[in-house]
């Protein structure tokens, strides 16, 4: 069975290899970046990280509700609590750093890495000014749908219609991150 956007759920359910396969290539790109932005002091780990979450989507699929958020909202939000509670096992494992270096990481986390920052900026530079404020709010300072939707004065509904859109054209603009950038 071929496997599209709109069937993808259902056959994940089914534990269809084929939908898991198109989750990480049309996903996997903004799960990485949502990783990488928070085990940025950890590259080693952030790969093992966003495979584990991928693993945490096959196994926890039936728990995603349709009504309740988009999918990839669903999907980067296990992407993000994989990797903060692998960074809170990281730091618990490494007693020997020092003050200053925590100091210079937390400053680090609450101004931005300049490397996840240039390549969310790549990714959604395709988009609208007004869709790329929908990204930001969602993607990178980690909002939800309804804090979003009040932010830039538009319903729910007009949110995850944007999500859509924008999720095509990154993937049609930016095709070496997502595979052949088909969906």
């Amino acid at each position: 069975m071929n496997v599209d956007e709109n069937n993808y759920i259902k056959q994940l359910r089914k534990k269809n290899e084929a939908a898991m396969e198109y989750v990480i290539r049309t996903h996997g790109g903004i799960m990485k970046a949502v990783v990488g932005k928070i085990l940025y002091a950890y590259p080693q780990d952030a790969e093992e990280c966003l495979s584990d979450s991928f693993i945490k989507i096959w196994d926890h699929i039936d728990s995603y509700d349709e009504q309740k958020s988009a999918f990839i909202n669903w999907a980067c939000s296990i992407a993000r609590y994989t990797a903060l509670n692998r960074l809170k096992k990281l730091k618990s494992l490494s007693p020997t750093e020092n003050i200053d270096e925590l100091l210079i990481a937390d400053k680090r986390s609450l101004t931005g890495d300049k490397e996840f920052d240039e390549f969310f900026e790549e990714l959604v530079s395709c988009l609208s000014e007004e869709d790329r404020a929908i990204f930001v709010k969602l993607f990178r300072e980690g909002c939800s749908v309804d804090e979003t939707a009040q932010a830039v004065g538009k319903s729910r509904s007009v949110i995850y219609n944007r999500i859509s859109r924008g999720r095509k054209k990154i993937i049609k603009f930016n095709p070496g991150y997502f595979g052949k950038g088909t969906t």
